[in-house]
């Protein structure tokens, strides 16, 4: 088994959350951009509880990542309500809203002219994070995405791949985000590189009780870290949602992918997202 993530201590942990420990509501939500006659998403509605994570599968351009960018803020919905934290607030540009999202993308956000330590330091300058325990936040996170010291001397451009993404998932959690958002985050990683981050992850995210929205066309991978999977059809509809679990007490992204269970959790998505994808 990978190692666990050690005890960061963040400043500020994530406080009560209402809506019956929702931290993510979605109602009827729709979009569409103006050159479509039809939405790309229609109706979308679901909910995320504190400490969990859920997977969206589906086929590309079904409208996975646009719903990520509508979360966050970055595009405007045709109509629908989303609430994070109890907040209605939903337009782009709430900066309120935006600092408790954390957004991982495919390709890491660092600043190519900036040390990584330098990169690191922005949840200081511009996410209000108190200094207090910041410095061993940062050696903590380090140590937990297997990360020498010395990495926080180098520029982007001196790093490998994984080094990058570990290095743009620390920045992110630097900024003690309520809810994540990832966009296919592991999927240019090497397998075993791969394994590592999903392990560290699932554990920060049970460990510091986050909340976790997750694209992917890796369907193991959607099995092995999340609670639910959702499957998107191509007319931007929740088509499917199946619960997640397993017997093991601790479970664990690597060696789930062992059980009898995950194999029948695979035939079954598979079966369901084939049906989707080419009706």
């Amino acid at each position: 088994m990978l190692s666990s993530l050690p005890h960061t201590q963040f400043a500020e942990e994530t406080g009560p959350v209402p809506d019956g420990g929702n931290v993510l509501v979605i109602s009827g939500l729709s979009f569409a951009y103006q050159s479509q006659a039809k939405p790309l998403l229609s109706e979308i509605s679901l909910s995320a509880r504190q400490g969990e994570i859920i997977a969206l599968l589906g086929a590309s351009g079904c409208g996975k990542s646009t719903l990520l960018n509508l979360i966050a803020g970055l595009m405007q919905p045709l109509s629908g309500e989303i609430r994070i934290n109890n907040d209605t607030k939903c337009g782009a540009g709430d900066w309120q809203r935006q600092r408790r999202i954390g957004y991982i993308f495919q390709e890491d956000a660092l600043l190519p002219w900036r040390t990584v330590e330098s990169n690191l330091a922005l949840a200081l300058e511009l996410g209000n994070v108190p200094a207090e325990h910041f410095r061993q936040n940062v050696l903590d996170l380090l140590s937990a995405f297997h990360l020498d010291e010395s990495v926080l001397r180098l520029y982007p451009s001196e790093l490998s791949g994984g080094m990058r993404q570990r290095a743009g998932i620390i920045q992110m959690l630097l900024f003690n985000p309520d809810l994540l958002l990832l966009d296919e985050p592991f999927s240019a990683l090497d397998f075993y590189t791969k394994l590592c981050l999903e392990n560290e992850f699932h554990h920060l995210v049970k460990s510091k009780q986050k909340t976790a929205l997750l694209v992917t066309h890796d369907i193991e991978e959607a099995i092995a870290l999340s609670d639910r999977v959702i499957i998107l059809n191509q007319q931007g509809r929740l088509e499917e949602e199946i619960s997640i679990s397993f017997d093991e007490p601790v479970r664990d992204p690597e060696s789930v992918r062992g059980l009898a269970q995950f194999a029948h959790y695979y035939r079954e998505i598979w079966s369901k997202l084939k049906a989707v994808i080419a009706p």
